[in-house]
C-alpha cells in the first residue's frame, strides 16, 4: 500500500489553514484506537490564532483525505489542530486518539 509524504500533507494544510498562520505540520503513522492502520497529524498555529470555524477545520480533514486517496494511502487519518495558548499541558500527547 502506498504511503502518502508528510510534505503532501502539509501543503494540501496550507492551502486550507494557511490563512491561519499554520506554523508547521507532524505527521506520525501508528495504530488508531481499534488497532487499525493510521495516519496522526497535527497542525500547530501560532499564539493568538482567532478562532476557526468548523467549515475551515472540517476542510482540513477532507484535504488529508484527498491526498491520502491521490496516492493511493488507504488508512485512516486523524487531524488534531494545536494552539500554543490551548488550555493543556505541553507535555500531554496532541493525538485526538491514543495509540
Amino acid at each position: 500500500m502506498p504511503k502518502v509524504s508528510s510534505s503532501d500533507i502539509e501543503k494540501a494544510l496550507r492551502k486550507v489553514l494557511g490563512s491561519y498562520g499554520l506554523d508547521r505540520v507532524e505527521v506520525e503513522s501508528g495504530l488508531d484506537h481499534d488497532g487499525e492502520p493510521a495516519v496522526f497529524v497535527t497542525a500547530f498555529l501560532p499564539r493568538r490564532t482567532p478562532l476557526m470555524p468548523g467549515d475551515v477545520s472540517a476542510s482540513a480533514n477532507v484535504a488529508i483525505a484527498q491526498v491520502m486517496r491521490w496516492v493511493g494511502d488507504e488508512r485512516l487519518s486523524y487531524l488534531y489542530i494545536r494552539r500554543p495558548d490551548d488550555d493543556r499541558p505541553e507535555d500531554e500527547k496532541s493525538r485526538a486518539f491514543p495509540r
